[in-house]
């Protein structure tokens, strides 16, 4: 009768040789139950969360989504999460425009703050293919603009209409407190956002929190960083 019993030697010759296909199958195993997961796990539908795109510069996004969360949900009750993502178009950085082009396409993203020079660009073939046109959040009440100058936020949609498509944000002083300048920027809100009612109320939140007083020395600093890019333009074509 034949001894089938197994050895420590066989084993140890089978393992020797054979060892990579358990750490394959160890590593499929583990890829397979991480990808059921991300499957099935529970999404928020788009009418019950907010993205908020901080383009204007850099911004501590970790910071503004950890203080204004709370705000929103107090106002939102049914809202069930809400990220920020701070993509730094100012900074002239290819990828950084290719990452937000490549979202837009996605159309993802609520409520952004632009540069005013990007506001612009996305406006030119008409603003309504871009953003909502705010006025009516602001006759009902919703967004209060306070004495802020909304010239700046007109432009012409598809149709040759003029309306109001963005909010001047220059005077949201209390985005220093996140490390951002808000000069030249504006406030808007997407037309593929599948949530523009909670998008005005994130609109009027920016507004509200961060209005302040403009802090001291702000000119002196501006002026002098306009001076200093004047230079370096003048080097640069001598």
């Amino acid at each position: 009768m034949a001894n089938h019993r197994i050895t420590i030697k066989q084993l140890r010759n089978h393992f020797a040789y054979s060892w990579w296909k358990y750490l394959l199958m160890l590593v499929l195993g583990c890829f397979g139950v991480d990808l059921l997961f991300a499957m099935t796990a529970y999404r928020p539908p788009e009418e019950k969360k907010i993205e908020l795109y901080l383009c204007s510069g850099y911004a501590d996004a970790v910071a503004i989504e950890a203080d204004f969360w709370p705000e929103l949900q107090a106002r939102c009750p049914d809202q069930e999460e809400m990220t920020v993502m701070n993509i730094n178009l100012s900074s002239g950085d290819i990828y950084a425009q290719m990452q937000f082009s490549t979202y837009a396409a996605a159309r993802q993203g609520d409520v952004c703050l632009l540069p005013r020079s990007e506001f612009k660009k996305l406006t030119q073939e008409g603003a309504d293919d871009a953003f909502l046109e705010l006025t009516p959040y602001i006759a009902s009440g919703v967004i209060d603009t306070g004495d802020i100058d909304l010239s700046g936020g007109r432009a012409m949609s598809a149709s040759g209409e003029e309306g109001l498509y963005g909010i001047p944000a220059d005077t949201l002083y209390g985005l220093f407190d996140y490390s951002c300048d808000p000069e030249n920027s504006i406030l808007c809100i997407t037309t593929y956002s599948g949530n523009n009612d909670t998008a005005a109320v994130m609109v009027d939140l920016l507004l509200q929190k961060l209005c302040t007083e403009k802090p001291e020395g702000y000119d002196e600093m501006r002026a002098a960083q306009k001076a200093a890019e004047q230079s370096t333009t003048t080097q640069i074509f001598k």
